[in-house]
């Protein structure tokens, strides 16, 4: 009850959410961050699907995936119905151990739910996937405790991110990898989750073995490794969640971090966002129409790459450790950022921002 804080502003205000924000302070470390993008009240609505992880039964830790629900107003409906995955968790509060449950939240109260063990290393319980309605607007954070990415690649990081509105989702996404310290790209994991029974997938450029269909809502489909940069075009509303691979797996920095992808059709002409100036390194992913005028800090923002025949392209650029980890993206056209950073055996992503108007099923 009246677990979720509240931040009022005279001004229009970008939030973002860090856990923690603090990677280093003198010689202590944080080593489980992530962070995610906080949407205003006036866009939250009632329809939710859930983006998060396996269950990880490790070293008898059992950490689990989770999802929490924030009413907005008093005598709010929360009804849950759960993935084919997402029926092992935590029972209380409402929540049956099956993952459904029709839950009163008043305003402020926050209804956590955690997933329990199915056996099994990765585990089959899996929270993504699970529909959230409520009769008043929520907000829907999802994500896991600590888990690696792949499994068996060191080290386990936090996942978090806000779920965008079904109202707000698309079928049009454009996905690209993180760079790593070095200035390469690094392998990403990418879920594509399903809204409506029998979506259809299709890629630009081409995916070889890549899913062409999703056969229920709340099924979701992985591309287990992928630096490529690509399309994905869908019949139906998709949510499409990005996983970075752990430090393990190659670049002498980070671990997971999950983001959502931004459709193309929510894509802003301006962006005010904010990169910790106590990592050890941060950047931005731009995708531009190829055509468009685009600057980082009122700088221009040169050798965009060309994605398929989209007419699209990404830039990816290092930032620069200013003083207050501000930065600001302008462009003539719609562009798409999203944001991360790396330490040691940690790191945060999450989309910069969007527009979240409602589109067409």
């Amino acid at each position: 009850p009246d677990g979720a804080y509240r931040l009022r502003s005279s001004q229009p205000v970008t939030v973002y959410q860090y856990e923690p924000i603090d990677y280093q302070i003198g010689n202590a470390f944080s080593f489980t961050n992530d962070a995610s993008l906080l949407l205003p009240v006036n866009t939250w609505t009632g329809n939710y699907i859930v983006a998060s992880r396996n269950h990880w039964p490790v070293q008898g830790l059992n950490l689990p995936g989770w999802y929490a629900v924030i009413a907005r107003e008093d005598n709010t409906k929360v009804t849950l119905v759960p993935s084919a995955t997402g029926k092992l968790v935590s029972a209380g509060g409402g929540v049956a151990g099956n993952g459904s449950g029709e839950i009163i939240l008043n305003e402020s109260d926050v209804l956590e739910v955690f997933t329990v063990s199915g056996g099994g290393v990765p585990d089959a319980s899996d929270l993504t996937g699970t529909i959230i309605n409520a009769d008043k607007p929520v907000q829907v954070f999802a994500g896991h405790k600590c888990t690696q990415i792949p499994v068996g690649q060191q080290a386990c990081d936090r996942l978090e991110e806000a779920m965008l509105p079904i109202e707000t989702l698309s079928k049009k996404y454009i996905v690209g990898p993180p760079l790593i310290p070095n200035m390469q790209v690094k392998a990403q994991m990418v879920r594509i989750i399903a809204t409506e029974d029998a979506t259809a997938l299709t890629y630009d450029p081409p995916q070889g073995g890549a899913p062409a269909m999703l056969a229920k809502a709340g099924d979701y489909a992985e591309i287990a490794a992928t630096n490529k940069d690509f399309q994905i075009v869908s019949d139906k509303k998709i949510l499409v969640s990005q996983y970075m691979q752990g430090q393990a797996a190659g670049g002498n920095s980070g671990d997971p971090a999950m983001a959502l992808a931004v459709a193309t059709e929510q894509f802003r002409k301006t962006y005010l966002f904010h990169a910790p100036i106590n990592y050890e390194t941060n950047y931005l992913n731009i995708v531009a129409p190829m055509d468009a005028k685009v600057t980082l800090d009122g700088a221009p923002v040169a050798g965009f790459k060309a994605i398929g025949a989209t007419m699209f392209g990404v830039a990816r650029l290092k930032l620069a450790n200013n003083v207050d980890g501000n930065h600001d993206v302008k462009s003539d056209k719609p562009v798409g950022i999203s944001v991360y950073g790396y330490g040691q055996y940690t790191s945060y992503w999450y989309p910069g921002g969007l527009d979240l108007e409602p589109l067409p099923q």
